[in-house]
């Protein structure tokens, strides 16, 4: 079925309409709503306008503030906790990858860290804005949804737990490279139901570690906790399911426990966890410049990009990427083309816009 497509402008204007139906006011939900957008443009659909959808269920179920500010609770010269006191993490997770950045030109090398805080779209966007500032950066979070299965156990522990990074360039925009440590991202399942397509095999297991590949039974899985689940990254252990576990756990013990985040897969009730998600954040910048000279640090970044791509390709179709390449040619055709929106997707948009009596903006495609 042909998507049809719609300029980045209305697809921006539907995001800002439901977040300030929601509550969201002022820079926070245009800094939300550019997050968002940028996703979009990216081809990074699963982490675009399609939230809204997700968001609407978990806001609907209460412990979301919307309306709130983040607040600094602790900082020092190479450091930083701020509370985003249970908002959306994305305004929030701007603030402090930039803050890091800021703090790492300053002494070299810095950490900001969010508690309190909820989902915030893709990592490799905070990695992304970091590195334009010069740094290198590493953007981890924990998780709410409890989806991922690891090695040998029937049930889900651990999230999807992503992490990224940023390389600052001397041309173009930074070299960013953004994964979930599972086979893929719950979000991507769930583009996949709403498509009615088969999931791929490995992707999604049943409690007795058999692949799942109907959408519907899929979804059910991830998003309806129980036996059974995503996979680590590696799928199984002959393709090492076990290095995939082994990150989602560095991913959760820097985002998570190091930023007093909530560990959703805990099996200790009388552990303290904090109110509502509470997902922890954490954002790391490295300024090459306080290791040697940043021409010199760039010039190597160049080798290694140019080395890279005149590698003979297998497929001379096919040339050697970086990460970043598909998604950046994908927003530039998208800024001329479009973004092309499932038509359920659209039509559950219209949806929440309704409930929400805010304006829909996404009737007519082109």
């Amino acid at each position: 079925m042909t998507k049809p497509s719609f300029s980045a402008e209305a697809v921006r204007a539907q995001t800002l309409h439901i977040l300030k139906g929601w509550g969201m006011a002022g820079e926070d939900a245009e800094v939300t709503a550019d997050v968002l957008l940028d996703c979009d443009l990216r081809g990074i659909d699963t982490h675009g306008i399609s939230l809204m959808a997700l968001y609407a269920g978990w806001i609907a179920q209460g412990g979301f503030h919307l309306a709130a500010r983040a607040e600094v609770v602790r900082e020092g010269p190479v450091s930083a906790l701020l509370d985003a006191q249970g908002g959306l993490g994305f305004a929030v997770s701007v603030r402090a990858a930039e803050m890091a950045a800021e703090k790492a030109k300053a002494q070299g090398v810095a950490v900001v860290t969010v508690r309190n805080s909820h989902h915030f779209g893709a990592a490799g966007y905070y990695a992304r804005i970091a590195a334009r500032k010069g740094v290198v950066s590493l953007v981890a979070t924990s998780t709410k949804v409890v989806c991922v299965v690891p090695p040998g156990a029937s049930e889900p522990v651990l999230g999807t737990n992503p992490l990224a990074y940023g390389v600052p360039r001397r041309q173009g925009e930074p070299i960013v490279f953004d994964m979930a440590t599972s086979t893929a991202a719950g979000n991507k399942v769930r583009l996949y139901q709403l498509t009615g397509t088969p999931v791929p095999e490995g992707w999604v297991v049943d409690g007795a570690g058999n692949s799942v590949t109907d959408p519907d039974l899929a979804n059910r899985l991830i998003y309806e906790r129980g036996a059974g689940g995503l996979t680590p990254l590696g799928a199984n252990p002959v393709l090492g399911a076990h290095k995939g576990y082994g990150l989602a756990l560095l991913v959760h013990f820097l985002g998570g426990a190091l930023a007093g985040g909530r560990f959703a897969g805990s099996r200790h009730p009388e552990h303290p966890q904090g109110d509502g998600d509470n997902i922890g954040h954490f954002f790391l910048a490295i300024d090459p410049g306080a290791f040697r000279d940043m021409g010199d640090f760039l010039g190597d970044v160049d080798d290694v990009e140019q080395s890279l791509r005149e590698t003979p390709p297998t497929d001379p179709g096919r040339p050697v990427l970086l990460p970043g390449d598909i998604e950046e040619a994908t927003r530039q055709r998208r800024l001329e083309c479009g973004i092309p929106l499932a038509p359920t997707l659209v039509e559950k948009l219209n949806a929440i816009a309704g409930d929400l009596q805010v304006p829909f903006v996404l009737n007519h495609p082109g």
